[in-house]
């Protein structure tokens, strides 16, 4: 008696079986070849080591951060990646909140001449500017920490030569040049031209237009109109979002391009790891409300620390600042910001005012 053959799967189901075991091979070797390209950029970017005992989070500090991102945003005038550590000025200070589960970004700008507590060889009173010419990144961190209750662990700084290469990859920015932005925005071109080494036209004329990166950075840059510090975060915040929403319509070359151009113009102090991870779920984020801070202040001139913005109070704006970058209602700062808040006003004598909520919209 013959015996029985096996069944055996069909030609079809042969088929089907081999092209799908081919998109499995396919898609691990996409998956490793973008985490070999990833990984070969990411390499281009100036790692630093933080000690992250060092930096001066508060007990008891707000544990809804938790549920968050943050992460100090430096931008610095020096083209020289040594220097960009310490010994120059943060020229602009930012503090981005990422939500965790919805990818939310949110931003606040520091007022540069905001007066902060520093802890450089002893506790001192000044421009938060100066934090980081002092110490680099790490003191910057310390004092953002200390004087706002934030956990900040990490930071990127980036040179002002990174943001004009960047706008230049993206075809430029529509910017609307006021009248009396115009001439001042010339001389700041020029500045940014004896900075960078690229070129470029003035502007002649008002209205809506687009700006290339030299233009663009030096518009950004402004700080002798309307009320100085103050305005210039609101058009640095500006360029920021024309950015983002011009580059989720680049396409993938233009990236690349500003990948290129832009990666090795930038430090920070998160690992390879985080920086994958991130860059893997970049379009997943999405751009959300801007502020500056201090909500409420005064701008005082100050016989030794020259024209400065107060916080008025430290402890009022901080609460307003949780509820801002963390959705906390009421939060009281911790007895570190209670401490510099009441010596910050027994110094320069500014006391605490009413913070309107509702200023927490996005840039024009």
């Amino acid at each position: 008696m013959a015996k029985k053959k096996k069944k055996g799967l069909s030609s079809n189901a042969k088929l089907a079986i081999t092209l799908l075991v081919e998109l499995i091979v396919l898609v691990g070797m996409g998956v490793g070849y973008f985490f070999y390209y990833t990984n070969s950029k990411i390499e281009k970017i100036v790692h630093v080591e933080l000690k992250k005992e060092d930096l001066a989070i508060n007990e008891g500090a707000n544990e809804a951060q938790k549920g968050f991102t943050t992460i100090a945003l430096f931008g610095i005038d020096s083209r020289d990646m040594d220097s960009m550590m310490q010994g120059n000025r943060s020229d602009s200070i930012m503090i981005a909140s990422i939500n965790n589960d919805t990818k939310e970004v949110k931003i606040a700008s520091v007022f540069r001449d905001s007066l902060f507590q520093v802890n450089d060889d002893g506790a001192v009173t000044t421009k938060v500017t100066n934090a980081y010419s002092y110490g680099g990144p790490e003191l910057a961190i310390q004092t953002l920490n200390a004087n706002l209750d934030l956990q900040i662990e990490d930071f990127i700084t980036v040179n002002f030569y990174a943001l004009t290469l960047a706008i230049d990859d993206l075809g430029g920015i529509v910017i609307n040049v006021r009248e009396e932005e115009l001439s001042v925005l010339n001389t700041c071109i020029t500045e940014q031209v004896a900075l960078t080494g690229i070129y470029s036209d003035g502007v002649f004329s008002t209205g809506e237009q687009l700006l290339n990166g030299t233009q663009a950075t030096a518009w950004a840059r402004i700080r002798s109109t309307d009320m100085g510090d103050i305005t210039r975060t609101e058009r640095q915040r500006t360029v920021i979002a024309k950015m983002v929403a011009k580059a989720k319509e680049a396409g993938l070359g233009t990236v690349d391009k500003i990948i290129d151009d832009v990666f090795p113009n930038i430090a920070t102090s998160l690992d390879k790891g985080e920086l994958y991870d991130m860059m893997k779920n970049i379009f997943s984020y999405k751009f959300g409300d801007t502020v500056g801070f201090p909500f409420a202040y005064e701008f005082v001139n100050h016989d030794s620390k020259g024209a400065i913005i107060v916080a008025a109070d430290m402890a009022t704006n901080v609460s307003a600042l949780h509820k801002f970058l963390f959705n906390t209602d009421d939060y009281t700062p911790t007895k570190m910001v209670q401490d510099i808040s009441d010596s910050i006003v027994y110094e320069i004598g500014v006391g605490a005012k009413e913070i309107d909520m509702n200023i927490f919209n996005p840039p024009d």
